[in-house]
């Protein structure tokens, strides 16, 4: 259900507001914008919007939902910490995007860039897993095969599908004055709702996801998925040059060639 929710918060942005759902995109100018003092633009606060929903995504997850989205981190050195979020920091801009601008909105609208990326970052991150894991033994080995399901509380998900498609509903009634301020909030929440609800905080579930030679955790690749069965249609038959967003504006093409 995880997948279904980010894949339609991605459709929203998009639909709506004409906006890319790309965490580092929207993130890291946001936060250059306010350390530079740049001045307030409707990019700038439609970005501030959604990182609000995003973050009242995660509140209602670690409220409602902690023992599954937010179990207990690795006990790294903080050093660890610190080296691996230079490197993502410096990856995704260096890649112009992450798994969700590349993975969930790049993908359906065939971008090159795209189909490049996902698969180089899926496998760097796996050779890393497989080089602390098995190679240098730095992190506890697991024998191989395929992880077990971990069982959920079904009511936080499916109250989270259910709140997200009568937000989502509600967006395509609303003035579109009215609807410029509350549709980036709505889908950043439905974003945050996503990420808590397929698992995607989870440290462990991630690292187990990309040991393929361990442990492995299949279940990410069905989030992407679910959230692509979700993405394409919008983005794929809508993602056209004479095309506007339902509020108006421009809609996003980022180029699909190139760097």
């Amino acid at each position: 259900m995880g997948g279904i929710l980010i894949g339609l918060s991605a459709a929203l942005a998009f639909l709506i507001d004409g906006k890319i759902t790309g965490i580092s995109g929207i993130a890291g100018p946001f936060l250059r914008g306010v350390v530079l003092c740049e001045p307030w633009n409707h990019g700038q606060a439609w970005k501030g919007l959604f990182l609000v929903g995003l973050a009242l995504g995660g509140l209602a997850n670690l409220c409602l939902n902690q023992d599954f989205a937010f179990p207990e981190a690795f006990s790294y050195h903080p050093l660890r910490y610190v080296v691996a979020g230079i490197c993502v920091g410096s990856g995704t801009r260096l890649g112009r995007g992450c798994t969700s601008g590349h993975g969930i909105c790049g993908l359906p609208r065939f971008s090159l860039r795209s189909w490049i990326a996902v698969p180089t970052f899926m496998a760097v991150a796996g050779g890393t897993i497989a080089i602390t894991r098995h190679a240098l033994k730095a992190d506890v080995e697991k024998p191989w095969k395929v992880a077990e399901a971990q069982l959920v509380n079904w009511k936080f998900p499916v109250g989270a599908v259910v709140v997200s498609a009568i937000l989502a509903a509600s967006l395509f009634r609303l003035p579109g004055k009215i609807c410029t301020y509350v549709a980036p909030v709505v889908s950043g929440l439905i974003f945050g709702l996503g990420l808590g609800c397929s698992g995607m905080t989870s440290q462990a579930k991630v690292f187990d996801f990309l040991d393929v030679g361990g442990t492995w955790d299949p279940s990410l690749a069905f989030v992407m998925g679910c959230g692509l069965c979700v993405s394409f249609p919008a983005f794929f038959f809508y993602d056209k040059a004479d095309r506007k967003a339902l509020c108006g504006g421009n809609l996003e093409r980022p180029p699909k060639f190139g760097n």
